[in-house]
């Protein structure tokens, strides 16, 4: 192993690298830079170039500095770098209620208590027969587009598939997202079977669609792929700029990834028993 490979920190650079955390370490070796430079021009030059290759190699300057940007930059400044949000979700566009669509299709009811939502008998034996029925498939990207109401020939809207993960964008933001074959299998057999409730489901943006069917993901209790019990769990999410709480729904025996729901403090007291239906949303 080289001597630059024994400096290099991967944890903190490549596609590991936290951009805040450059920016902030070039700054401060700019500002020392500059004022060393006032007695030694060369010497506040080498310092510059000292302090670049080491930010290249190590991805910081400053010791701690990606504890200290995660502690001390407000979370909406770190959003804008965090790879995960690189591309935004289309929340802003999405103005579909989802809880009225679906108690349009029967597919929802008040719970017994009344303080909440459940799925009819009806639907709930309607959607797993259908899930049943889509998971003896091999799923790709054109099951997603279909169940979304997109033509896979669309400039304005493309689906694309990494491993089991699916993602639905336009140029500019997410439509959806699904993190397994679990979510993708739930989501196919929904449309299916909504499109035949719904008379305008055909007429629903591809948005309003993937938040609908998003929003109906979170009552699954059997996981669709493996049939394991799924739980919904609070979790906290760790990226490169900051961590954050989540709730997140996930199987117990195959660990497929149905949802995951950035925690919105505000609501903790309306959502203690379930997740809030209205809220933002990454699957």
């Amino acid at each position: 192993m080289s001597l630059v490979d024994r400096f290099r920190q991967p944890e903190y650079t490549g596609e590991n690298r936290c951009v805040p955390c450059t920016a902030v370490n070039i700054a401060i070796a700019a500002g020392t830079s500059a004022l060393v430079a006032v007695a030694s021009t060369v010497l506040g030059a080498g310092i510059f170039t000292l302090s670049l290759g080491t930010i290249y190699l190590r991805g910081y300057l400053v010791p701690g500095t990606p504890a200290l940007t995660k502690r001390y930059f407000p979370d909406r400044v770190l959003r804008w770098f965090d790879k995960d949000s690189a591309t935004p979700m289309a929340d802003e566009a999405v103005e579909i209620d989802p809880e009225r669509v679906l108690l349009d299709a029967d597919a929802v009811e008040p719970c017994r208590e009344g303080t909440d939502l459940c799925l009819t008998a009806d639907f709930q034996q309607a959607w797993r027969e259908r899930i049943h029925t889509t998971r003896a498939h091999d799923l790709s990207e054109h099951h997603l587009a279909d169940a979304l109401n997109v033509s896979t020939t669309d400039d304005q809207i493309a689906v694309d598939q990494h491993d089991e993960a699916f993602v639905a964008h336009t140029d500019d933001a997410v439509v959806g997202q699904w993190s397994s074959r679990a979510a993708v299998i739930a989501d196919v057999a929904a449309a299916t079977e909504l499109s035949e409730r719904l008379p305008d489901w055909q007429n629903l943006a591809p948005a309003e669609t993937a938040r609908v069917l998003m929003s109906l993901r979170i009552f699954i209790e059997r996981c669709p792929d493996c049939d394991g019990p799924v739980r919904v769990e609070e979790e906290v999410v760790e990226s490169c700029c900051r961590s954050y709480d989540v709730i997140a729904s996930a199987c117990q025996e195959c660990d497929a990834r149905l949802f995951e729901m950035e925690w919105d403090e505000t609501a903790v007291d309306d959502a203690s028993q379930r997740p809030d239906r209205s809220a933002q949303a990454t699957v």
